[in-house]
């Protein structure tokens, strides 16, 4: 197939549409970034278990923070 028959676009699944728009949508905040050690194993698997699900690691470090603090206030009040 020459250069000039090839197609411009492929035709494929958006499937991060969605997401992308939402986090267009939702105002920045400011970051800092945290950065930490664990096993090998254990990065390889979230890792490989997060983008089966299509899911961004910053956002499930993020819940799983929030929830642990929500966990220890409660012990606080």
């Amino acid at each position: 197939m020459s250069s000039q028959n090839k197609p411009l676009m492929k035709l494929g699944k958006h499937n991060q549409v969605s997401k992308a728009l939402a986090a267009i949508q939702q105002p920045s905040l400011p970051t800092k970034k945290l950065q930490m050690n664990i096993p090998e194993e254990l990065h390889k698997k979230f890792k490989l278990t997060c983008l089966t699900q299509e899911i961004d690691m910053t956002g499930v470090v993020i819940e799983l923070i929030k929830n642990w603090l929500d966990e220890q206030n409660k012990d606080v009040i």
